[in-house]
């Protein structure tokens, strides 16, 4: 009998658990990053004339919501290894922690993604190049101004700012064996999607500077919020029995982001519509409300979460899936309502 078969004997869930998920997840990390290798192949293999005449601008999306997704899963994968409770939880030094096998694991899996998320950060980049200068490889665009459109637009800078950042995540998770370590590469994979506050409407506003301090505490709240409810999903599938106290950590930090999603969105829209009474019967002004009502659901899923999980040492994966899979729900309408409002111009 082979120690595997022993294993899955003994603990057959907790067998089936640490296995199965790593073969799905380089699976789908290996198709995120053929699929997007594909693209460009597309790109120079068809004529920007005709049926494709905005091949470039149509696309553009679709690499952005790869950009966002590719993040979020290394987010999600580094925070789950973070709040897993450490090896060595008595230790003097908090810093000094020695992370449990399973957040090591987590962390190699998240550099992975990141990784996959340095690769679509590249490609958005130069969809982003093409689509300025209005037209694509086969119609005699170079790259003799790919400098200058990285000095005069932002977001060409704020792309080349979220690939060092993830590279550095990257790395470091990959070789984190220490709390700190893993933190860190949690705290750069965040910055990461904070540079889209530079090259977004922020970055443009009067008043800017705070435009841009609201928005980067808003984008970085709300990657770890989503992403840790993500990986909560992991661990309700896979590893039920650490569920519980990853959960109570959570909760906490989910608090805090909630408050600085709130504080935050109440700012930009302050800066960016001084006149509020100009909202009113506004597409902006909708948006805005529809995302404060999700909002709103958010923190009533989040003190339900805390009622029905914490309240006892005893929950089933059941009831956990589906209240987390309601939450994921209202977040996600809430991420695309914060996404829409980034491309809509504030009533004047």
């Amino acid at each position: 009998m082979t120690v595997r078969k022993a294993a899955m004997q003994v603990f057959p869930r907790t067998a089936h658990a640490v296995g199965a998920p790593s073969g799905r997840f380089l699976t789908v990390a290996l198709v995120a990053v053929v699929v997007s290798a594909l693209i460009p192949l597309a790109l120079f293999g068809l004529s920007d004339d005709g049926g494709a005449a905005n091949f470039v601008g149509w696309t553009l999306p679709l690499v952005r919501m790869l950009v966002h997704l590719t993040s979020l899963t290394a987010i999600a994968l580094l925070c789950v290894g973070v709040l897993l409770p450490a090896d060595n939880p008595q230790g003097d030094d908090a810093g000094s922690e020695v992370l449990a096998p399973l957040a090591i694991r987590l962390g190699r899996r998240g550099s992975v993604a990141a990784l996959a998320a340095v690769v679509v950060c590249g490609l958005f980049l130069l969809w982003t190049y093409f689509d300025v200068l209005g037209q694509g490889p086969l119609q005699g665009a170079g790259f003799a101004d790919f400098g200058v459109f990285l000095d005069q637009l932002a977001s060409g800078r704020a792309l080349i700012a979220q690939i060092g950042f993830l590279l550095a995540s990257a790395v470091m998770a990959w070789v984190a064996r220490t709390s700190t370590a893993l933190r860190m590469a949690l705290f750069l994979a965040v910055a990461g999607t904070t540079t889209l506050a530079l090259g977004g409407h922020a970055a443009s506003e009067s008043g800017h500077g705070l435009a841009m301090f609201s928005m980067t505490g808003h984008i970085a709240a709300a990657s770890v919020w989503v992403g840790g409810l993500a990986g909560l999903g992991w661990l309700a599938l896979y590893r039920v029995e650490v569920l519980h106290a990853v959960v109570k950590r959570f909760s906490r930090l989910a608090l805090i982001c909630a408050a600085v999603v709130t504080v935050s969105g109440v700012v930009s829209a302050l800066v960016r519509v001084p006149d509020l009474t100009a909202l009113p019967g506004s597409l902006y002004g909708l948006v805005l409300a529809l995302k404060v009502v999700a909002l709103g659901g958010l923190i009533g899923f989040g003190a339900l979460h805390r009622r029905r999980l914490l309240a006892g040492n005893t929950f089933s994966r059941a009831d956990f899936g589906r209240l987390a899979a309601g939450e994921l729900v209202v977040m996600g309408v809430a991420y695309g309502l914060a996404v829409a409002l980034v491309g809509l111009e504030p009533p004047l």
